[in-house]
């Protein structure tokens, strides 16, 4: 029983800090790629972490199409 309890918090705090680049790859973020990069190397510090959720929430700016 606790090699079963054991597995399932290992894959929950596995799926936490992978959480930035599942959301960035699923919204289709521009910078996907560069944060899963960052969530994979810095993702052990909170900060790391913290940057690569925000970078995956944020919303891209909208830019106005150009008068023709």
């Amino acid at each position: 029983m606790d090699s079963l309890l054991t597995a399932l918090v290992v894959v929950a705090l596995g799926v936490i800090y992978l959480l930035p680049s599942y959301l960035a790859f699923a919204r289709g973020a521009k910078d996907r790629w560069l944060i899963l990069v960052i969530n994979v190397a810095f993702g052990a510090s909170l900060i790391g972490w913290g940057v690569a959720l925000y970078m995956a929430t944020r919303t891209p700016k909208q830019t106005k199409p150009l008068a023709q």
